[in-house]
């Protein structure tokens, strides 16, 4: 787990803002899976959020994997 920080501060700043991603399921944040390899601000979402990719549901690798569970029981 990446180290916890105020995703506040990362939103309030449209050059970090657009390569952040929100799950619709867990509301965990992280930052696209397609963001350029230099940015402003990248090193900090590096830093402090995992990469994640959402599917067009919007939910991320665990929660849709966690679906799948429950759908196979």
């Amino acid at each position: 787990m990446k180290e916890q920080h105020d995703f506040e501060w990362h939103l309030s700043d449209p050059r970090t803002r657009k390569w952040m991603v929100q799950c619709a399921a867990c509301k965990q944040w992280g930052y696209r899976h397609d963001a350029p390899q230099k940015f402003f601000g990248r090193s900090h979402l590096v830093k402090h959020f995992e990469e994640m990719k959402l599917d067009e549901r919007g939910l991320c690798d665990q929660c849709r994997k966690a679906e799948g569970f429950r759908r196979s029981d």
